[in-house]
């Protein structure tokens, strides 16, 4: 495998992060201005590099509907110098998962960042030395081993081999990039397109069982995310499609699968014990699961993501906007209770008042890693 796409990779976020730097890091000093006023902060890091403004969708979450606590979020880019620790009451690194993967150099330096709060008891959300952890074949051992089903999955190192005897693995199967999120997904039903599979376009191949979840009623499949945020627990969509490829921007949509979703999003996930077991098996405090059922009605665990995309839904999908509105009601509150800060009553609200939201108050609420705060 050539390494020349990986260098041409790094060269264009090096160039997009120097572009980005000076424009940037003048904004947030002017953001961090006007809204400063609080005694304590959260210390929000991102990259020049790589979607630097990825969850300024939660910034303008809290602008239009907690802005009391806007001023608690104090922006800053990597490299990050702090001279006066004082203001911080938490760090939390807005960064792609996994950093190692497209930084080696950002990786180190927000591990020094997250080593320095930790001498200062500082918590840490999501440390970035944990993301790995949610890389697919990583987070299918970590979670099988907790008693949580996954697909099958094996890391094809021998390119050879895979085409000969396809890990082990029965056909059909799917093969795709062991990080990151969506990218090339390829399908082999049979040998010869087992064989045909490019794999030199992936940078380390994973070959994943295919589970057949397609409903023998309507012959679609369907994917649920939900969100764990600490203890607290939201649904957060169910997508539904006809291809085994359950993404949003090939949703099959009618009034049957608008009523399903939105009764999904409207009730307790009955999973959450299981969800939260899996949170912690990944040793995460924020992340995003996708899962679908089997024919034999078993939950099988497809992704983790620690750094989901979020927005509010618009048009025809708009039903969707106060489960999004939760979720990110969600995000906030871990932030706040694990700086050991008072919770807004209209964040409470927005969080709380539907009974879709699980927050069991007697689980340990601590995060994970050095550096925790018991609340």
């Amino acid at each position: 495998m050539t390494r020349a796409p990986g260098l041409k990779r790094a060269v264009k976020r090096r160039l997009k992060d120097a572009r980005n730097r000076l424009r940037l890091r003048a904004h947030d000093w002017h953001v961090n201005r006007r809204w400063r006023g609080e005694a304590k902060r959260f210390l929000v890091v991102r990259h020049a590099g790589k979607g630097p403004e990825f969850y300024d969708v939660i910034l303008h979450w809290v602008e239009e509907h907690v802005p009391e606590i806007r001023g608690l979020f104090e922006l800053r880019l990597l490299p990050c110098w702090v001279f006066d620790w004082s203001p911080y009451a938490l760090h939390v690194p807005w960064l792609q998962d996994p950093v190692e993967n497209w930084s080696r150099r950002a990786h180190a330096r927000a591990c020094r960042l997250a080593a320095a709060c930790d001498r200062r008891g500082i918590p840490v959300i999501n440390r970035v030395d944990r993301l790995s952890n949610a890389m697919k074949f990583e987070a299918a051992s970590r979670l099988s081993r907790a008693g949580i089903r996954t697909p099958v999955m094996r890391v094809i190192g021998d390119h050879r081999e895979f085409r000969e005897t396809g890990c082990g693995l029965a056909l059909p199967l799917f093969v795709r990039e062991d990080a990151g999120h969506g990218g090339l997904m390829l399908r082999a039903d049979t040998e010869r397109e087992l064989r045909a599979i490019p794999l030199e376009q992936f940078r380390r191949p994973i070959a994943v069982e295919l589970v057949d979840v397609r409903s023998p009623e309507d012959g679609l499949f369907r994917k649920f995310r939900y969100v764990v945020a600490g203890r607290v627990g939201v649904p957060h969509h169910m997508q539904a499609t006809a291809d085994w490829i359950t993404r949003g921007d090939i949703r099959f949509h009618n009034e049957t699968t608008r009523s399903q979703e939105q009764s999904y999003i409207s009730r307790p996930d009955p999973h959450h014990e299981l969800f939260q077991r899996a949170r912690r098996s990944l040793e995460l405090d924020f992340v995003a699961f996708d899962y679908g059922f089997d024919r034999s009605g078993e939950l099988i665990i497809w992704e983790a993501n620690p750094y989901p995309h979020f927005h509010i839904p618009k048009g025809r999908l708009s039903y969707l906007a106060p489960a999004m509105h939760r979720t990110l009601a969600a995000v906030v509150h871990l932030y706040l209770e694990r700086a050991g800060m008072a919770i807004p009553r209209r964040l409470q609200d927005i969080l709380f008042t539907s009974p879709s939201v699980s927050c069991p108050v007697t689980e340990d609420t601590a995060p994970t890693g050095a550096g925790s705060r018991l609340r």
